[in-house]
């Protein structure tokens, strides 16, 4: 027998309901789930985008865009700038976009979801405060969190900026000179391939935020802690997904392939590259891009890499590979 449950709230949330707004308010969708939103995550040097709700278009009505064209990175930017801790860290900026996400066409502060995308500095104080200011006029404080790792494994969504949610993007690696692992340009026994991460952490030696990275720059490692571990498994996947990472007993204690490189990518900004090579003895029971038994999809990869960092969890990568 069920007994029914008594909800204290449920008997106001009902009269509440029976009221209708005649006017429309400046609330704005914080979250959605069973608890208060946490901090924001973040670590040291990481590149993310961050989305803003309520800031309105240029004073002459258009929307703001814009994209930096000099090194290091500028601090202001389609008339944004953004701040960390109490004594003030300037934040550098990639790139500024708003969009009109209203139905109705309004172009208000309200209907206008502004994203900047930023490289978190690597001086990072034990106050973490965000502060935006929107020309010349300061936000309110948003609580950030510093991790050791934010790692994100790059997708194809990454390279031009897509943050649209209902795009699909896959997790990518390369080969040695720059060109993308895919069906018809796969991987081969021996040969060192190349994934690209943002937020992998603090580096030795340190560099200067919002600018290209020197060569030899390496993730800072601690005692008896990897900072990435990387597995490689037989495939077959039907898809190259980027969903979130996951967390694996195997991956945190599977030693998994010897990597060669792990540090920031020279010339880039924030961006950092594990190295690693394909075993000569490693074996696949499909190819790369042939039908599967009951899969409804052709796949689109037949090898794997798990790639674990301590506070991210595993992110799986799917690529093509030929004996």
């Amino acid at each position: 027998m069920s007994i029914p449950i008594k909800l204290p709230f449920l008997t106001s949330l009902l009269l509440v309901s029976a009221y209708t707004a005649l006017a429309q308010s400046s609330a704005t969708l914080a979250s959605v789930g069973y608890a208060t939103p946490v901090p924001i995550p973040v670590a040291p040097g990481q590149v993310v985008t961050m989305f803003f709700r309520e800031i309105g278009p240029l004073r002459d009505g258009s929307l703001r865009s814009a994209e930096a064209k000099t090194v290091p990175l500028p601090i202001v930017l389609g008339g944004l700038s953004l701040t960390i801790g109490r004594q003030p860290t300037n934040v550098p900026i990639f790139a500024v976009r708003q969009e009109n996400d209203c139905f109705e066409g309004q172009i208000t502060p309200a209907c206008l979801l502004t994203a900047i995308r930023i490289q978190v500095p690597y001086n990072l104080q034990p106050d973490n405060q965000l502060t935006l200011v929107v020309d010349g006029q300061a936000s309110r404080n948003f609580r950030l969190a510093q991790t050791g790792d934010n790692a994100h494994v790059l997708t194809s969504c990454d390279l031009n900026w897509d943050t649209n949610w209902a795009s699909s993007c896959s997790r990518l690696s390369f080969h040695a000179d720059g060109t993308a692992i895919t069906e018809k340009s796969p991987a081969r026994p021996g040969e060192s391939i190349v994934i690209y991460l943002w937020g992998l952490g603090l580096t030795s030696p340190g560099v200067s935020s919002g600018e290209p990275s020197p060569p030899g720059v390496l993730v800072s490692q601690f005692p008896g802690i990897p900072a990435v571990r990387v597995r490689l498994l037989d495939g077959p996947r039907t898809s190259l997904t980027a969903t979130p990472a996951s967390y694996s007993a195997e991956d945190s204690v599977d030693p998994g392939l010897p990597v060669e490189y792990l540090g920031l990518t020279p010339g880039q900004i924030g961006l950092y590259q594990i190295n690693v090579t394909i075993p000569r003895g490693f074996t696949s029971t499909t190819l790369c891009g042939q039908p599967v038994a009951g899969a409804p999809l052709t796949i689109a990869a037949n090898a794997v890499l798990h790639i674990s960092t301590p506070y991210a969890g595993t992110q799986e990568l799917g690529f093509c590979w030929k004996p």
